[in-house]
């Protein structure tokens, strides 16, 4: 079987014909598409089980464990493609997308995942009309390139049904973290940067709504994006190089990221015992992790004086001058 196209479900009754269509319509031949429902209170399993009615094709599981990284996981556990493409209910798909991303890994087979545009958009429209200004020029980069840009830079990161892996990156990169609530797509691939050569196409794979019921919509109205962040790097990317060789500039990134995340969030902090609650609890977050004395010395006058200027001064010039030092005692604390 060439492709396995995952689906999580969570109330997505309203979705499901028109994300079966869609992918129905990239005129592939071999595939099978796996519906995941992940605990839905509407109709989601009846109108699968509709759809399962009229193709043989479409499948249908079921996650208890909440969470999109879980719902894929099932997923992946009962694919059988060689190709798997992840791909998010209440989103479009441009026509013949799959086509091409699979054209790329056949002609490349050196290349473990290759990956396109997405374009954003606050209305889901019948009618998808595609941008013009792409390319189409593939442009190739062996491991770690795009794990490097895409932890130090989130503006160049593109949700999951921009991606086609082969089945056995995988393999490679183990499944998702079901630990994280949110930025678990992004965690999986920095992992897939990190360890895998990939391509990027310059071409609109997906349209992402963004629309406010959504999971991650509903998130983002209730924590500052820092908050929102943390999770990733204490319990994907901070095991990553506990784990695994990295670059300097992966180190540089991951320990700059902790501690100026730290010193952010108490800054969002109001009150001082509020503040020494939320720092001991950054910091059991971090315990494996070798920390200056200076660092937390400047992180208690933070819970004490909370202002711009001492938050400001901390993040610009505190942890850059401090930084070195504790990427050598952290190395020195693996050996």
């Amino acid at each position: 079987m060439d492709f396995s196209v995952i689906i999580p479900v969570y109330n997505g009754a309203d979705f499901i014909v028109k994300a079966y269509e869609s992918i129905v319509k990239q005129n592939i031949e071999d595939f099978e598409i796996l519906f995941v429902d992940n605990n839905s209170t509407d109709n989601s399993m009846e109108k699968i089980k509709e759809v399962q009615e009229t193709d043989t094709r479409v499948k249908l599981f079921e996650q208890k464990v909440q969470g999109a990284a879980a719902a894929r996981n099932k997923g992946l556990e009962h694919a059988k493609g060689e190709y798997v493409y992840m791909f998010d209910v209440d989103d479009q798909i441009f026509p013949n997308a799959l086509k091409k991303l699979k054209s790329i890994l056949d002609e490349h087979p050196k290349i473990d995942a290759v990956f396109g545009k997405m374009k954003k958009l606050h209305k889901n429209t019948a009618a998808l009309e595609k941008p013009e200004d792409d390319t189409r020029e593939i442009i190739i980069k062996e491991k770690p390139y795009w794990g490097l840009q895409w932890l130090s830079d989130l503006r160049t990161v593109v949700g999951p049904p921009a991606f086609l892996y082969r089945r056995r990156v995988f393999d490679t990169i183990g499944s998702y973290n079901i630990s994280l609530q949110t930025g678990e797509d992004t965690a999986l691939d920095i992992k897939l940067g990190m360890l895998c050569n990939v391509a990027f196409i310059d071409l609109y794979i997906y349209v992402y709504y963004k629309h406010e019921q959504s999971s991650i919509q509903v998130v983002k109205k209730n924590k500052d994006r820092v908050f929102m962040q943390w999770p990733r790097y204490v319990k994907s990317h901070l095991p990553f190089y506990r784990n695994h060789e990295v670059p300097y500039e992966f180190k540089r990134i991951l320990f700059k990221t902790i501690f100026v995340s730290i010193g952010r969030m108490l800054n969002l902090t109001n009150g001082i015992q509020e503040r020494r609650k939320l720092k001991k609890q950054l910091f059991q977050d971090i315990k494996t992790v070798k920390t200056s004395f200076l660092i937390r010395l400047y992180l208690e006058i933070l819970v004490l004086f909370n202002f711009s200027y001492v938050f400001k001064f901390y993040i610009y010039y505190w942890v850059p001058a401090l930084l070195p030092s504790i990427i050598k005692k952290n190395d020195r604390s693996l050996k």
